[in-house]
């Protein structure tokens, strides 16, 4: 992924595929576009669930979607990230695990067992609708990892 150049994308979001369909469709246009990548942004939604929410960006289209996650489809996400189509491995199991979060800190654990891998990290802060939001961008040669939380303002409104 060459961070120097800049793509206008267009974006689409898809709603309502399956797991197994989702991960057709990466392994479709990774065969079809060498310079195709992913923006992973790890969630935990409110019944524990693991889930990307996924950007997967080929030729000038970027698609938006949530992949619920098992250990399988996470360790694929994470050898395409690395060594791109060659990397995909294969998955028995499209299914999500709804027990993968319990009893750990699963993001900060995913975080650890990712970084190793990643050949850059960046922290920056991002302001988006009145909110602040510290991340940690984990790059890839094949896309990006980005933890992001939301923090208290430093610099809170002072009334006068």
């Amino acid at each position: 992924m060459n961070s120097t150049s800049f793509t206008s994308y267009q974006r689409l979001a898809l709603k309502g595929m399956d797991n197994q369909s989702l991960i057709h469709l990466i392994r479709q246009a990774s065969a079809n576009f060498p310079d195709t990548s992913l923006i992973i942004t790890p969630r935990i939604d409110q019944s524990g669930q693991a889930y990307y929410w996924t950007g997967l960006r080929y030729g000038s289209t970027e698609l938006d979607f949530v992949l619920l996650l098992n250990r399988e489809i996470e360790q694929m996400i994470l050898c395409f990230l690395i060594k791109g189509r060659d990397g995909m491995t294969d998955i028995s199991n499209c299914s999500p695990d709804p027990t993968m979060t319990r009893g750990i800190n699963w993001l900060q654990s995913h975080m650890y067992r990712h970084l190793e891998y990643s050949q850059q990290t960046q922290d920056y802060i991002r302001y988006s609708n009145g909110r602040t939001f510290q991340n940690k961008k984990l790059t890839f040669l094949h896309g990006s990892i980005v933890y992001s939380q939301e923090i208290e303002s430093v610099f809170p409104l002072q009334s006068q």
